[in-house]
């Protein structure tokens, strides 16, 4: 399982570089750039689709790692990606980082 998890975060924090390059200081054509800070966690979600109703349908997404992210992304300044203490944990020694002032890691 751990095996998982690792491979997991490698390739959030692969789509984060990506999503970085990509997207980080995008012209909108209104005048604006987009600005991206990320929060990665790591661990179980669970994602349900409830509804039915009239035909509508929707999706709840639950589980650990959002709160990892709520508290992750907003330490991440722009063009920056900041991994919650359980994703840094997953990748130990596998990818370097550097710890945020505010992380409580």
């Amino acid at each position: 399982e751990a095996d998982a998890m690792c491979q997991a975060v490698l390739l959030a924090c692969q789509c984060c570089l990506d999503l970085h390059a990509r997207l980080h200081n995008f012209d909108t054509g209104t005048g604006n750039r987009l600005s991206l800070h990320i929060g990665v966690g790591a661990g179980t979600v669970s994602i349900l689709q409830v509804g039915g109703i009239y035909d509508r349908w929707e999706y709840v997404v639950a589980g650990t790692p959002l709160g990892q992210i709520s508290i992750a992304e907003p330490l991440a300044k722009s063009g920056e990606t900041v991994l919650s203490p359980e994703a840094a944990a997953a990748i130990d020694g596998i990818l370097q980082s550097e710890p945020v002032a505010a992380n409580p890691r």
